[in-house]
């Protein structure tokens, strides 16, 4: 019978040593992947006009259209300590305009996103992002309105692929930052295709990252991918 104490009063102790060690591990997973940032604020608008001849105007294709966000996350007790949560939806709608030949230009851009259709592998996860942390019943919309480019060539040919940075303002729960995309595109007669991506950080549109009791925790910094087809209007 003492035997039996001894070994009862090993195991819970070994139970007590693997539970606090899960805890001080995640306490500093979440301390290590949620580093402070500095929102940037709100880049100025450009002041040189915009010409009012020579573009194209473009609208996007929602059907042909994706936007997403990837966060790195944990699930320690689903045995996820290194997982990659991915939502997306079409409900992307917008325009903009360009200038192809000599001196190209990307102008007037305005892209929404309805964040309450964005879904991930996850039900409960897509609907603790809503509720709690985009908020959608009180912010249902990301608006993305360009500033200026950087990085367009002297010229343009049809067909050829390019890559350029849009710099531009994000409105997102209710807060605006600056922002940069990477774009890689083309021009194929009447359609452009292409993808732009740019990584954001929650904290600065004020949106806490997950953390449920230190056993779902998402990182601060996130990805956000919108692979697009925009038609000429």
């Amino acid at each position: 019978m003492k035997k039996r104490y001894i070994l009862l009063a090993i195991t819970g102790l070994i139970i007590v040593i693997i539970v606090a060690g899960m805890m001080l591990y995640t306490a500093h997973f979440a301390d290590a992947v949620n580093q402070p940032h500095a929102a940037p604020g709100a880049a100025t608008a450009a002041t040189t006009p915009i010409p009012s001849t020579g573009l194209g105007t473009f609208q996007i294709v929602p059907a042909q259209t994706t936007a997403s966000y990837s966060v790195y996350e944990n699930l320690i007790f689903q045995n996820k300590p290194h997982n990659d949560a991915v939502g997306t939806t079409h409900s992307v709608q917008g325009s903009f305009k360009i200038r192809t030949a000599a001196s190209p230009l990307v102008a007037a851009m305005n892209i929404t996103i309805d964040l309450r259709t964005l879904q991930s592998d996850s039900q409960r996860r897509d609907n603790y992002v809503q509720q709690h942390t985009l908020q959608t019943d009180t912010y249902p919309y990301a608006t993305f309105i360009s500033v200026s480019t950087q990085g367009l060539p002297a010229s343009y040919s049809d067909g050829q692929t390019v890559h350029f940075q849009l710099t531009g303002n994000l409105t997102m729960h209710g807060q605006t930052n600056k922002e940069v995309f990477d774009v890689q595109g083309k021009v194929v007669g009447n359609t452009i295709t292409g993808t732009a991506t740019s990584t954001i950080y929650m904290t600065d549109f004020g949106i806490q990252p997950p953390n449920l009791a230190n056993i779902a925790i998402a990182q601060n910094k996130v990805l956000i991918t919108i692979t697009f087809t925009a038609k000429e209007a």
